[in-house]
């Protein structure tokens, strides 16, 4: 793993790089998904680390065309241009915008895996992860290490200052959240799990883009409870807020003691409190008195305000430890997520706009 570990951050971006021995030549280098600009001075210096220069890399693939993944392929194309890519084309379509050089690029199918042939002997199977989370979403499966690099599917969020290299079960409510949050089925998330169990010889590790390595039982387990997960389209909140109103209560009320830990009850109510700073249809929604807040109605529009307005002027680091509490009260209450958005770790800040 070439990528930079951010201690603040809850979604860390993964850029891996495999080398190939090949007897009486030079190595063979593939870098997996070259990451975020954000990071790139460290994917930078790390590749350096082990290459001794950018011009010994030899090929990149691509997962899918988010910046997360691919837009270190423009400095990495500028400073390289002798690299090779492999990408499916519904992928390479949108890539393309960024303006990066490789000399060569060849597409992966997008319905059935096929073999790339390194130097050496070496091989290479690519995998069909389709709509987990883009329609030309492509793993890659080293045949050799027994590694699949497999995108999105398998991330997960992490909590912050959480930077081991391997998943533990503790990691299962980040990995649960960042499939519901970004995954739009549970049907298109079983396919590609089937398609990665039928893969011979059988899977060793699983390397995503975000999150943690899975490895051994813990692996087959997360597999198992992917399939039966429900994501995206199946947690549309439609007309079920009101249905799922006492579990919201539950999560509201977790939200405000972590709160109440890190600056006081006091503060937590003046800042509930100020109807002005709410948008117009969360003024009715909670009932605010000197001793307490209470959540009436409406939990998911609610619970991103609340997450707003008490993580102003506090830290990153506060801000995404109530961010993450909140997704996971919401898992374990087995409710529609919330649109709070997991990963800002800058001082940027989420805004009503209205």
């Amino acid at each position: 793993m070439v990528g930079r570990r951010n201690p603040d951050a809850l979604l860390q971006c993964n850029t891996y790089l495999r080398t190939f021995d090949v007897a009486g030549k030079r190595d063979t280098h593939w870098c997996i998904d070259p990451g975020s600009q954000l990071d790139y001075a460290e994917v930078r210096r790390h590749l350096i680390m082990h290459l001794g220069s950018l011009a010994e890399l030899s090929y990149f693939s691509l997962n899918h065309q988010d910046p997360d993944v691919v837009a270190n392929l423009v400095p990495l194309t500028e400073e390289n241009a002798s690299l090779t890519g492999f990408v499916s084309e519904d992928a390479w379509r949108l890539v393309r915008h960024l303006g990066a050089r490789p000399k060569e690029l060849r597409f992966a199918h997008r319905f059935r895996g096929e073999k790339i042939d390194f130097a050496g002997g070496h091989r290479v199977l690519t995998v069909p992860t389709p709509f987990c989370h883009f329609r030309g979403a492509m793993a890659f499966y080293d045949l050799e290490s027994r590694v699949l690099f497999s995108g999105d599917l398998f991330g997960g969020l992490n909590d912050p200052g959480r930077l081991q290299l391997w998943a533990e079960e503790e990691d299962w409510p980040g990995i649960a959240i960042f499939h519901q949050i970004y995954m739009p089925s549970r049907e298109a998330v079983a396919y590609a799990v089937n398609q990665i169990r039928a893969l011979d010889p059988p899977v060793e590790v699983i390397a995503p883009q975000h999150g943690f390595v899975l490895r051994g039982q813990f692996m087959h387990d997360v597999m198992e409870r992917l399939e039966r997960l429900p994501v995206g389209m199946d947690r549309l909140p439609r007309e079920l807020d009101d249905e799922f109103l006492d579990r919201y209560q539950v999560v509201f009320q977790q939200a405000m003691e972590i709160a109440t830990a890190h600056f006081g009850r006091p503060e937590v109510l003046r800042r509930l409190s100020f109807r002005d700073e709410k948008p117009p249809e969360t003024a009715t929604c909670i009932r605010v008195t000197p001793t307490d807040a209470t959540l009436l109605t409406e939990g998911i529009q609610v619970l991103p305000w609340l997450v707003n307005v008490l993580s102003e002027g506090e830290s990153p680091a506060f801000r995404n430890t109530l961010k993450l509490s909140v997704l996971e009260a919401c898992l374990q209450q087995n409710v529609p997520l919330p649109q709070i958005a997991p990963g800002m770790e800058t001082e940027e800040t989420d805004r009503w706009i209205g």
